[in-house]
């Protein structure tokens, strides 16, 4: 099983771009999500890509670590919010 990286950023109002990648490596197609916690829970049930077990996620520049799929399903939302209060109180 794999380890990839999830990273997030915002877009516009209330739109969300997911990318994941291996490495520097980009893997499948980038998503737009209406909220952060959209995509984590998305990417949680496996987003696709086969193999992974867990995602390092990324808002901006900001990490809450590796984070295996199935507390991504059950914790996306605070996981979205710790990413948000990352970004604000580090900035």
């Amino acid at each position: 099983m794999s380890v990839l990286t999830l990273h997030i950023r915002p877009e516009g109002a209330q739109q969300y771009l997911a990318r994941v990648f291996d490495g520097k490596l980009l893997v499948g197609v980038p998503t737009v999500h209406a909220q952060i916690d959209g995509a984590i829970e998305a990417y949680g049930s496996g987003g696709g890509i086969q193999g992974v077990s867990a995602f390092n996620i990324w808002y901006g520049g900001w990490s809450v670590g590796t984070i295996p799929l199935a507390r991504m399903r059950t914790e996306s939302t605070d996981l979205a919010k710790r990413l948000l209060v990352l970004s604000a109180v580090v900035r």
